[in-house]
């Protein structure tokens, strides 16, 4: 009997946990494709997941991306604990930074909508090679250029150890989505080039950890053009348009569903009816 892992998670089970609404095994769950019953309280093992979803051969625990991701997941599990207890991030030592980056790293791009963006931009760069050369070419297997990008997943902590980080904390306000950790760039509005890169200048990442706290990853370029060489900024009170951008940030940034520990999901039902996306 094999002991391959089949129902496999894009958003780890132990961090909707801190969401959940009753026993640390359920959630509630806004559902963006239902049209009858948006709002429902799901089972944690059962949402943000797909069977053999990291499997480069489909059934197959060899070259599976399952169990590099459960080794970052277990690293990094015990440092939120800390975190959360602590309400601070100044007190995590080197190799805890290093375990939280390597997750926030591997959460950018494990998700289900990472890898639909990969599909749409690999058959938008087919689709004007064949325009250009007016000749039929090969379709890219976008699955694959996906599971390249796991391999970085490594290179990609490093970009994000330089950063300054913050810990913005709640009373209990957050909500959380299927593609949690999200990117945002205040400073440069450049619609020509990307601005979201793990190394642009000016850019933002965010992942919420529980209602209450969200780890904020800040472009390190700023703050050493000003002088500020910390790796961390000082907690302080949260004003309530940081906290209503952190969870619209969530909603647009969302594939299927925006969790919450709470049945209130008035905030997200008045982003869609403002923005017509549903």
């Amino acid at each position: 009997m094999s002991d391959h892992v089949k129902n496999q998670h894009y958003v780890p089970r132990f961090l909707l946990k801190n969401f959940s609404s009753r026993g640390r095994k359920f959630i509630w769950a806004y559902d963006k494709s239902n049209t009858h019953h948006k709002i429902t309280e799901r089972p944690i093992r059962k949402v943000a997941n797909e069977f053999y979803f990291y499997d480069q051969i489909k059934n197959a625990r060899e070259g599976s991306f399952e169990y590099t991701l459960q080794f970052v997941e277990n690293n990094a599990a015990p440092v939120f604990e800390k975190i959360i207890k602590e309400k601070s991030l100044r007190n995590l030592n080197s190799l805890e930074r290093e375990k939280i980056a390597l997750f926030i790293a591997a959460q950018i791009f494990r998700t289900k909508e990472h890898l639909s963006e990969t599909e749409r931009m690999s058959s938008e760069f087919i689709s004007k090679l064949k325009e250009a050369f007016n000749q039929p070419i090969a379709n890219l297997n976008a699955k694959w250029l996906w599971f390249s990008t796991l391999s970085k997943i490594p290179m990609y902590k490093d970009v994000l150890l330089k950063k300054v980080w913050h810990l913005i904390e709640s009373k209990n306000d957050f909500l959380i989505s299927d593609n949690p950790a999200v990117r945002q760039n205040s400073t440069v509005k450049a619609p020509e080039r990307g601005t979201l890169g793990l190394d642009s200048y000016g850019i933002e990442i965010y992942l919420p950890i529980s209602p209450s706290f969200v780890i904020a990853i800040f472009c390190e370029k700023i703050f050493r053009e000003k002088g500020y060489n910390e790796l961390y900024i000082q907690e302080f009170e949260t004003q309530k348009e940081v906290i209503e951008n952190l969870n619209w940030l969530q909603v647009i940034n969302s594939g299927r569903f925006v969790f919450s520990s709470t049945r209130d999901f008035s905030f997200v039902e008045d982003i869609f009816k403002e923005r017509d996306l549903f």
